[in-house]
């Protein structure tokens, strides 16, 4: 367990420099909880670290967020636009992950809110949708505090070896 306080850690922008820490983090992350995540172990070290670049530090459609203690990054959330011009009026938030030490502190929020506001600044997005396991119910609670209204479950939505896992999909309307 960590003595960190809420005040103690640091969220920012992702930039390039982070992606290896980044890397390791999810690769854990996605070990710890493989239902979390749509990405398998797999997945993600077939991408090359221009790939992971992109999706932590890829200009205004994707960017993510890290949550620092000291120089140590303990979680991260993502916000990717959709590139469609039919579909660009909305964001997805995606990997929303905190090292379990430091859960319980409100880092998650803290990320969320963090990829909301940059949404709320882009004129352009006016929804921001997630996925969320069915049995995780921290996070939906956590998501439903925060605005986020449920619109449908999609059953069997994920298989992870032999076994499948429903998806709950929010969105939050931002005007």
């Amino acid at each position: 367990m960590t003595n960190a306080s809420a005040h103690d850690i640091a969220i920012r922008l992702l930039t390039p420099a982070d992606t290896t820490a980044f890397c390791a983090l999810r690769l854990r992350a996605i070990q710890e909880a493989p239902s979390a995540f749509s990405s398998s172990r797999e997945d993600e070290l077939a991408r090359t670290p221009d790939e992971h670049v992109q999706r932590i530090a890829g200009g205004a459609m994707q960017r993510a967020f890290g949550a620092f203690d000291g120089d140590r990054l303990v979680g991260f959330a993502g916000l990717r636009r959709e590139p469609m011009r039919q579909l660009s009026h909305k964001a997805l938030l995606w990997g929303v992950f905190v090292d379990v030490a430091y859960r319980g502190k409100g880092v998650a929020r803290r990320l969320v809110n963090a990829c909301i506001a940059l949404a709320e600044h882009d004129p352009a997005i006016l929804q921001v949708h997630l996925s969320v396991n069915a049995e995780n119910n921290a996070a939906l609670r956590l998501y439903e505090s925060l605005g986020f209204i449920g619109y449908g479950t999609e059953p069997r939505s994920m298989r992870v070896g032999e076994l499948f896992y429903d998806e709950h999909h929010l969105a939050l309307l931002l005007r």
